[in-house]
């Protein structure tokens, strides 16, 4: 029977860390989805009621239609939702030939089928021309 062991045997010792690892894995894993995300206070805003509209004739329209064929590209046209089709160096030059005659305003409108990157789209474009203040058209809503 053997009660010692030998001083030339070599003692193979380690602390085994995996246990541990995952015990700390699921507890954080537990915690993540037991705790609840607040985006902070709420804030209590009431809504819009009037605001100031822009005369229909101190102004330049631009407007965004959606696609005629699914997975296309959204329609821009020179005009209070109708006129020709436009490319955005086309909408630009118009913006400026607006501004050279004294029509600073533009009113970008656009249907709701239209992604709201192609709206900040134009919307950046037709910035670039100076002096010009973007104004975004809106449907009042049916009672």
């Amino acid at each position: 029977m053997l009660l010692r062991r030998d001083e030339d045997e070599e003692r193979d010792e380690h602390i085994d860390m995996t246990p541990m690892v995952d015990v700390v894995f699921q507890l954080m894993t537990f915690m993540l989805f037991s705790s609840q995300m607040t985006g902070g206070e709420l804030v209590d805003v009431p809504p819009a009621r009037h605001g100031v509209g822009v005369e229909a004739s101190a102004a330049t329209f631009l407007t965004l239609l959606g696609p005629k064929a699914p997975g296309g590209e959204p329609r821009l046209l020179l005009g209070h939702g109708s006129g020709p089709d436009a490319t955005l160096d086309q909408a630009k030059e118009a913006v400026d030939r607006a501004v050279k005659e004294g029509t600073r305003k533009v009113i970008l409108q656009a249907d709701g089928a239209v992604p709201h990157g192609k709206v900040l789209e134009v919307a950046a474009a037709v910035a670039e021309v100076e002096g010009v203040t973007i104004h975004v058209g809106v449907q009042e809503a049916e009672p």
